[in-house]
């Protein structure tokens, strides 16, 4: 059998709305296309997201695979997601799955969402693009670490701790709410 896999160095594909502008962009230093069952494989995937032509969202991710005639994306290995809006905002994961028509990204295996403030751990997590909120599945463990200052400027830390079945972040308003339905939640 001769083998009909393509490779590809600098893979780049760009995806725009229908007004023309960006919608995202997927880059890699290497791919491989196989015509066989029809898939990309791309090494240190890096995929830009766009509003108004400008980045908003960066992902990261060691491998990835382009399936289903580049309607889905699976990331695997070192899953990182940038906020560009708040530079604070990171999101890392073992695996990522993406529907492109969705903008639904669900993350999953220790994911890790850090910022000044927050720190939630979890197993699952979903980003939906449109609404800006990452819905964290339970259990969710959250440590929130407040720094303020006292009258002689020296800072005092306080920490606080929650467990809860699940937990929602709005990236735009920079809110933060937990939700039980079974238990109560813990802190």
């Amino acid at each position: 059998k001769v083998d009909s896999n393509l490779a590809i160095d600098d893979f780049s594909m760009t995806h725009f709305k229908n007004n023309g502008e960006k919608l995202y962009a997927i880059s890699s230093p290497k791919s491989v296309f196989i015509r066989d069952i029809q898939i990309y494989k791309l090494d240190k995937t890096d995929i830009f997201f766009y509003e108004e032509n400008k980045v908003n969202y960066i992902i990261n991710s060691l491998r990835s695979s382009l399936l289903i005639n580049n309607k889905n994306i699976k990331l695997e290995g070192d899953v990182k997601l940038f906020d560009l809006n708040n530079k604070d905002n990171t999101i890392k994961a073992n695996k990522a799955f993406w529907n492109i028509d969705k903008f639904e990204f669900v993350l999953l295996g220790d994911v890790i969402f850090n910022n000044k403030s927050v720190n939630l751990i979890c197993s699952k997590a979903v980003l939906n693009k449109n609404t800006n909120i990452i819905k964290f599945f339970k259990p969710v463990k959250y440590t929130y670490l407040n720094k303020s200052s006292t009258l002689n400027y020296k800072s005092s830390t306080l920490n606080y701790k929650v467990k809860a079945e699940n937990a929602f972040y709005d990236l735009k308003n920079k809110t933060l709410r937990f939700e039980s339905k079974n238990e109560r939640i813990k802190s």
